[in-house]
């Protein structure tokens, strides 16, 4: 075995076992916490994480999630004080091969696949070290508390739905349950005044939302397109990509949707299950719900995110 391979089988096993052990205590991690300083971010570039590493840094003991790496540190005339413990931020660095088995660079690879030539892309895991601010000393912090009057609130939810390309059709069919179904492509949500709190609403809603990207006419998953019964791998794993989907939309509007539903519940020793056999599998659902996010809130990200 290579070092690179290594070194990628390294870093999926250490991510997985984070999220097995906090799986084995009842948590599941990716239902990302909410506080009154918002989503996990890079505090010098002001841009939060996303896929695994919104799950990975929104659950840090640190009540401020704003980071830095040692090098934004001293660019911003601090230093990392001695002794502090970093996080770890992971991302794929994509490399590129011509038909020669060449490596080439990614604009050099975009002018082959122009001309026709096929072009084989080999993603690798890397990581590098960030610190949270409260390990990091000689630098006046502007940290902003972030506070949203009520009706502020529910505009930020409704304008999660109001404002998804191509939204699938809202109905009121059926009054007992919450679901989407893609061969009509209509989305059933029971009255908001069946649910205890709003904030549980939209958190399903959020969860239907997510499934429905998956439709042929949006991102064509193949776990909504083809039938899968309940309880098969594919439907855990589009409920696990639900599930991410959500946390993410709930964090970007401020609900703390951390409690485990009933529903999720009953899906934490299969996932449980199905990490321990695939070391890749949460990386393949964070990507696939940030994919599903980026969809409904119209976000386009550029090659280098």
């Amino acid at each position: 075995m290579t070092k690179q391979n290594t070194t990628k089988k390294d870093l999926y096993e250490e991510v997985t076992n984070k999220m097995i052990a906090l799986l084995e205590q009842g948590v599941a991690p990716w239902k990302c916490t909410w506080n009154k300083y918002g989503m996990a971010r890079n505090y010098a570039s002001k841009r939060t994480y996303s896929g695994i590493n919104a799950i990975l840094m929104n659950f840090t003991p640190h009540p401020i999630p704003y980071f830095l790496s040692f090098k934004q540190a001293k660019q911003l005339g601090g230093k990392v004080k001695k002794g502090a413990t970093s996080e770890k931020v992971y991302f794929y660095k994509t490399l590129f091969k011509d038909e020669s088995g060449q490596y080439v660079n990614h604009t050099k690879a975009q002018a082959l696949n122009g001309m026709g030539e096929e072009v084989q892309t080999i993603p690798v895991l890397r990581c590098y070290s960030v610190f949270n601010i409260q390990d990091i000393e000689g630098i006046e912090f502007d940290i902003p508390e972030v506070e949203l009057k009520d009706h502020q609130i529910i505009e930020n939810y409704e304008a999660i739905f109001n404002n998804m390309p191509n939204a699938p059709q809202f109905v009121f069919e059926n009054a007992d349950r919450a679901c989407y179904n893609p061969i009509s492509d209509k989305l059933n949500m029971p009255d908001i005044k069946q649910f205890e709190t709003v904030e549980d609403y939209y958190c399903t809603l959020f969860h239907e939302m997510t499934h429905a990207t998956g439709h042929k006419s949006r991102l064509n998953r193949k776990e909504i397109m083809k039938f899968n019964p309940f309880g098969s791998k594919a439907y855990s794993k589009e409920e696990l990509v639900a599930e991410m989907g959500a946390s993410f939309l709930c964090a970007h509007v401020g609900i703390n949707c951390n409690d485990i539903t009933e529903n999720s519940a009953a899906y934490l020793q299969g996932w449980l299950s199905a990490l321990k056999a695939d070391k890749k599998l949460i990386f393949k659902a964070a990507a696939k719900a940030q994919k599903a996010v980026d969809y409904i809130l119209n976000v386009k990200r550029s090659y280098e995110e």
